[in-house]
C-alpha cells in the first residue's frame, strides 16, 4: 500500500471530506499525527505542543534490545483505527523485518488521587494532579475506536535481533483508519553492541507474583484465589497453562529472570502430607513442573525459594510458616512461634528436604531463599537472626536474603545475609554499609514497594514515566546488579483503594483475552532501565570508571537524578556509542585548559558533560565552570573524589565558554560532549529585573541564576531562587529582560523546579515591549509544563521584533508549598 502522506512539519493535518447528505455539506475533518518519546506521558487531552512532538519516530538501540516510542493520533471526529502496520526497516540491503515490530494502544487508568504514603507523604512531582486519567495499560486489542477530540497514543516497539549489523534502519509506521491511512517515518540507529539474553544476564529482576497462589500469610481479601477471581480459572488447569505461555514470553521479553516459587503453596498443590507424628512427606512435583516449564522457555537465571517467615504478629514476635496436620487430617499452612519445638521440627525437615532436592536437580547455583521480610525492632532482630542460624546450621552454603528497610536492623542484616536488598529510601539514607558489603562480592539488589514516595524514584502510575527507567541507571551508577519489587500481579486491591497508585501490580489481567496478560508502559520503562544497565555493564568491561560516571550523570542516589528526558536520551546515546568503541568527543582541549585557560566553543552549546583523562598526576578534586560571555562564570560540575584515569562529569548545561576553576597538572584529555544550539539564547548570561526581592535564605546571588545556563536538579544544589507567600494568598510576579536592541523573538522557555511540582507557578505568560513600559501579550497563557519531561513551560508565538521581554507568573500558595522556585529562563 502506498503511504498517503509523509510528515514534514511539527504535526500532520489532513483534510478528509466526509460523506455528506444531499442537503447538508459537512466541514472537512482535521487529523493530527505526531510522535512522542516512550518516557513521556501522553494524556487524552494532550496536544503536539504538550509532548515534545516530532515529525518522525527516531530510536537508538543496541542489538538484542527492545526500544519503544509513541505514535499519537487525534481527530476532531470519532474514528476507528483498524490496524497498525510497519514497513521493513532498511539500511542499504540489510533489513529488520516487520515481524520484529509490534504495537499496542495505550489505555488510561482513572486515579482518584495522587500517590501518597502514610496519609501525608505525597509524590512531589506527579506527571499531573489527580483525579484524572493516566496512561498505563497496553491493550491487547488490534483495533480501537477513538472519540472525537481525544488523543490516542500507540505504543510502537522495535526488537533489534542479535544478527543485525550496526547502522541506521529506516521505514514507516502506517495507521489504517476508517477515514484513510496516516504514515509516520520510523528509524532505529543500531549500535554493534549485543546485550545478553535475560537468562544469561548479570542483572536479576525479582517480581513477587501470585500466578501459583498466595506468597504470604495474607489471603486475598475476597477469599477467592487471585487467578480464579481475575481470570475465572485456577492454577494448573489447562487454561492457566495457556496463560503461562504468555507469562513465559513476557518474562523473556521483559527480562524478568528470577522465578518466584511460593514453596509451601506449591508443596500443598502437590501431594505433600503431614502424618500424626508431625513428619512431613514432601512432594516437589509442582515445584519441578513450574521450574521445568519456565526453564525450557529460556527465562530463568535465578530460583527464589519463597518461604518467608515473620507472620501477622511480627511486631511482637516472629513466626515460622510450617505445614501441619489440622483436626480433620488435612495438611495446611500454620504459623508457629519461631522458638517453639514445632518450628524447630519443621525447619529441620523442610530445609534438609529442599537442600537435597535442589542439589539433586542441579539448581544449587541458581537457588536463593528467604528468612523473613523487612525485620524491624527487637522482635525482628531476634527472629531473623535466630531463624537464619537454624537454616545455616542445616544448609551452610545456601544463599539467604531479604528485603530490608528498618535501621539499625537493616544494616545489621546486611552484614550477614548473602544478597543485599535495601529499600531505595534506606539506601538513600545509609548507603555505606551496603556498599561496603557489595565491595566484598555480595550481590546488591535495589528494592522498592509502597515507599519511597516524596521526591524519590519509584514506579507509581502518576510519577513521570522515566522514573522506573532511571532505577536501572541508578543500579549501574551504584554498582548494583538487581532489583526487587514486592508485587507483580497482586490484583486483589482495587486502584481506588491503593494509596500509592500502581504499587500492587505492573501487569493487568485481561478477561477479554484469557490467554494473555496486559502489559503496561511502566513494565516497558522497567525493561528499558534493565537494558540500559546491560549496555553500561558492557562499557564497564573496558572503561569501568567512565561507565560509572556516565550513569551518575543521570542519577547518583534514589533522590538525586535528572528531570530532563532529553538529557537522558543524550547520555544514553553517549553510552551506546562508547560501548561500540566510539569516542565521546573528537576535539581535545587539554592544552588550553590545564594551565588555567578557558576555551571558546565557537557558539552557544548544549554541554552534556566533559571527558577528562589524567596522567600520573591529578588533583584530589576539581570544578568545571561554564560561561556564556567568558566573563561571568558559574560552577557547573564538581568532582570531589578524583582518582585519576578517566572521568566524565555530567553537566546538562548551556554555555559558550568552559574551563577548570583552577589549573590542573597531569591533564591529558579534556573533551566536551554536546552540540551547538540550533538557535541563540538571546538572554544568555544577561542580568534581569525581578518584581520582588528574593529572601536571604534563597537568594539570586549572582543576579544571573535564571540566565547562567545551569539547571537545578534538586533542592540541595542551592541554584533556584524563590518568591514566598502565605497559604491562600495569590501573587503576581515577573522577571524582565533588556535585550540591548530590537531583536526577533518567537519563543520563551521557563525551567520549572524539578524536585517538587508544588513549588512551581500556576501560570506563565510572555509579554514584549520596545520601551520597557508598554507591554503586549504574546502567545498563550501556559498553565502547566508542556515539554517532553513535564518540567518546562514552552511559550511559542509568531515572530515579533522587541527589545524587552517579560515573563509573568501567578501563584496561589498552599499550606504545603509557600513558595515558587525559579530557575533558568531562555529567550529565542
Amino acid at each position: 500500500m502506498r503511504p498517503s502522506k509523509v510528515l514534514a512539519t511539527i504535526l500532520v493535518t489532513a483534510s478528509i471530506t466526509a460523506v455528506s447528505t444531499p442537503s447538508i455539506a459537512q466541514p472537512p475533518t482535521h487529523t493530527q499525527v505526531w510522535s512522542a518519546r516512550a518516557a513521556t506521558h501522553v494524556f487524552p487531552d494532550s496536544l503536539p505542543s504538550d509532548t515534545g512532538a516530532s515529525t518522525a519516530l527516531a530510536l537508538d538501540s543496541a542489538r538484542n534490545e527492545f526500544e519503544s516510542g509513541q505514535v499519537v493520533i487525534r481527530r476532531d471526529r470519532a474514528f476507528t483505527i483498524k490496524r497498525v502496520s510497519f514497513t521493513p526497516l532498511s539500511a542499504g540491503f540489510r533489513q529488520i523485518p516487520p515481524s520484529e515490530l509490534s504495537y499496542n494502544f495505550v489505555k488510561f487508568t482513572s486515579l482518584n488521587h495522587n500517590s501518597v504514603f502514610g496519609g501525608n507523604q505525597y509524590v512531589y512531582a506527579p506527571s499531573r494532579p489527580a483525579p484524572d486519567d493516566f496512561p498505563d495499560g497496553l491493550s491487547n486489542d488490534r483495533s480501537t475506536t477513538v472519540e472525537a477530540n481525544r488523543t490516542q497514543p500507540i505504543w510502537v516497539r522495535v526488537h533489534v535481533p542479535k544478527y543485525v549489523a550496526g547502522g541506521v534502519y529506516r521505514g514507516a509506521v502506517r495507521i489504517e483508519t476508517d477515514h484513510g491511512t496516516e504514515t509516520l517515518p520510523l528509524s532505529v540507529n543500531v549500535r554493534p553492541v549485543t546485550i545478553p539474553d535475560a537468562k544469561d544476564s548479570g542483572f536479576t529482576d525479582v517480581e513477587w507474583t501470585l500466578f501459583f497462589g498466595t506468597v504470604s500469610y495474607q489471603p486475598p481479601p475476597s477469599g477467592v484465589e487471585t487467578m480464579l477471581a481475575n481470570y475465572g480459572f485456577s492454577p494448573f488447569t489447562p487454561k492457566w497453562w495457556k496463560l503461562m505461555e504468555d507469562y513465559a514470553n513476557l518474562r523473556r521479553d521483559y527480562r524478568n529472570n528470577n522465578l518466584t516459587l511460593p514453596m509451601n503453596t506449591l508443596l500443598l498443590a502437590g501431594n505433600t502430607t503431614v502424618d500424626e507424628t508431625g513428619k512431613v512427606h514432601f512432594d516437589f512435583s509442582k515445584v519441578d513442573q513450574v521450574v521445568k516449564f519456565f526453564t525450557d522457555r529460556g527465562t530463568v537465571s535465578r530460583l527464589e525459594g519463597f518461604w518467608v517467615n515473620a507472620g501477622p504478629g511480627y511486631l511482637t514476635h516472629w513466626d515460622v510458616e510450617t505445614l501441619a496436620r489440622d483436626a480433620d487430617g488435612k495438611t495446611v499452612k500454620k504459623n508457629v512461634v519461631w522458638t517453639s519445638p514445632e518450628a524447630d521440627s519443621f525447619i529441620k525437615q523442610y530445609v534438609a528436604a529442599v537442600r537435597d532436592h535442589v542439589k539433586a536437580k542441579g539448581w544449587a547455583s541458581k537457588w536463593w531463599m528467604h528468612v523473613g521480610d523487612e525485620p524491624q525492632g527487637e522482635s525482628g532482630r531476634e527472629g531473623w537472626f535466630g531463624i537464619h542460624d537454624k537454616i545455616k546450621a542445616i544448609w551452610p552454603d545456601v544463599k539467604l536474603a531479604d528485603a530490608t528497610f528498618h535501621d539499625p536492623v537493616a544494616s545489621e542484616v546486611a552484614q550477614t545475609e548473602d544478597i543485599l536488598i535495601p529499600n531505595l529510601l534506606n539506601y538513600e539514607w545509609n548507603p555505606k554499609t551496603f556498599d561496603a558489603e557489595r565491595a566484598k562480592g555480595k550481590d546488591l539488589w535495589l528494592y522498592n514497594c509502597n515507599i519511597p514516595t516524596l521526591g524519590y524514584l519509584n514506579r507509581f502510575i502518576d510519577q513521570p514515566e522515566y522514573y522506573q527507567r532511571l532505577i536501572g541507571w541508578l543500579a549501574a551508577a551504584r554498582n548494583a546488579n538487581g532489583h526487587l519489587h514486592w508485587a507483580f500481579n497482586n490484583w486483589n486491591i482495587s486502584m481506588d483503594d491503593q494509596d500509592v497508585k500502581g504499587d500492587f501490580w505492573i501487569v493487568n489481567p485481561d478477561k477479554n483475552h484469557p490467554d494473555l496478560l496486559e502489559r503496561t508502559i511502566r513494565l516497558e520503562s522497567q525493561r528499558d532501565g534493565i537494558e540500559d544497565w546491560e549496555v553500561v555493564n558492557i562499557l564497564k568491561k573496558t572503561h569501568p570508571q567512565l561507565a560509572m560516571d556516565l550513569a551518575k550523570a543521570l542519577v547518583s542516589t534514589p533522590g538525586t537524578f535528572t528531570g530532563d528526558v532529553t538529557f537522558l536520551d543524550r547520555i544514553r546515546t553517549l553510552v551506546l556509542d562508547a560501548a561500540a568503541g566510539k569516542p565521546l568527543a573528537a576535539r581535545n582541549l587539554a592544552a588550553a585548559i590545564r594551565s588555567g585557560g578557558s576555551v571558546d566553543l565557537g557558539a552557544q552549546q548544549q554541554v552534556d558533560g566533559v571527558y577528562l583523562k589524567w596522567g600520573t598526576t591529578h588533583p584530589a578534586e576539581y570544578t568545571i565552570q561554564t560561561s556564556y560571555d567568558g566573563v561571568n562564570w558559574v560552577d557547573a560540575g564538581k568532582r570531589t573524589t578524583a582518582d585519576g584515569g578517566e572521568d566524565f562529569v555530567g553537566l546538562n548545561a548551556k554555555a559558550r565558554y568552559i574551563r577548570l576553576k583552577a589549573p590542573a597538572e597531569g591533564l591529558l584529555e579534556f573533551k566536551v560532549a554536546g552540540a551547538r544550539l540550533p538557535h541563540e539564547n538571546l538572554v544568555a548570561g544577561r542580568t534581569y529585573t525581578k518584581s520582588w526581592e528574593p529572601p536571604s535564605g534563597y537568594p539570586d546571588t549572582t543576579g544571573r541564576e535564571s540566565t547562567d545556563g545551569v539547571i537545578s536538579d534538586n533542592f540541595g544544589d542551592g541554584r533556584p531562587y524563590v518568591i514566598q507567600g502565605k497559604s491562600g494568598e495569590t501573587k503576581s510576579f515577573d522577571v524582565s529582560f533588556d535585550l540591548g536592541a530590537r531583536k526577533t523573538v518567537r519563543e520563551v522557555d521557563v525551567q520549572g523546579y524539578v524536585e517538587y511540582s508544588g513549588y512551581r507557578p500556576d501560570t506563565v505568560r510572555v509579554l514584549t515591549s520596545d520601551d520597557g513600559e508598554h507591554w503586549t501579550d504574546r502567545g498563550p497563557v501556559v498553565t502547566r509544563p508542556n515539554d517532553a519531561s513535564g518540567n518546562r513551560w514552552l511559550v511559542r508565538f509568531d515572530p515579533v521584533q522587541a527589545q524587552h521581554v517579560k515573563v509573568a507568573f501567578t501563584r496561589t500558595f498552599t499550606p504545603s508549598a509557600d513558595g515558587v522556585f525559579l530557575d533558568d529562563i531562555e529567550v529565542y
